[in-house]
């Protein structure tokens, strides 16, 4: 499945991360880079440390993600940044650059990070993508998923399902459709 570079879906993200998609990695960079240099820089470091890091934590990412039990109980941005976070506050640590007490390092750095950057529409777009589908049945998920993020022809869909016909295809996809409305209006 090659990744669309306008997918918000943390799920699609990851299975394009994990089969090793450049494009996938691509976005990565471009979306979540920016925060992770920002904090480097605000905290004793610069532009080539923020490379570092970030790099490290993209392979972490990838370890983590690649374990068959692995959960994401966040966003992929947010567990990303933690990740980078926590790696420079050990170097920190570790090269007795900080004379602030961690936790008052960290919440000065969360109040930066993400007080002071406004989510994009493309984040609360995706935060509200995620919570509608949490809200409808799992086999409605994969219909979703499938005809639109996958971009699967109905007629495999209907093989994959076990649909009988077309008409049997269109209607469940209606209701999927209906479920995925409902939940919008919930919140």
């Amino acid at each position: 499945m090659k990744f669309a570079m306008n997918c918000m879906c943390d799920e699609s993200l990851m299975e394009s991360l994990r089969a090793g998609e450049t494009s996938a990695y691509e976005w990565v960079y471009k979306k979540y880079y920016p925060s992770v240099a920002r904090f480097v820089q605000r905290n004793s470091g610069n532009e080539g440390d923020a490379e570092d890091l970030f790099q490290e934590s993209v392979l972490i990412l990838y370890q983590k993600i690649a374990a068959p039990d692995f959960q994401l109980t966040s966003t992929l941005k947010t567990f990303l940044f933690s990740i980078a976070k926590n790696n420079w506050l050990k170097k920190l640590r570790d090269e007795k650059l900080v004379t602030v007490p961690e936790d008052q390092l960290i919440s000065i750095q969360d109040i930066q990070d993400f007080a002071s950057e406004e989510p994009s529409p493309e984040d609360v777009q995706h935060e509200r993508l995620n919570a509608w589908m949490a809200r409808i049945t799992v086999h409605c998920q994969r219909v979703i998923k499938s005809i639109y993020f996958s971009h699967e022809p109905m007629d495999n869909l209907m093989v994959t399902m076990g649909w009988k016909n077309r008409h049997t295809a269109v209607n469940q996809k209606y209701k999927c459709i209906q479920q995925l409305k409902r939940a919008s209006e919930i919140g």
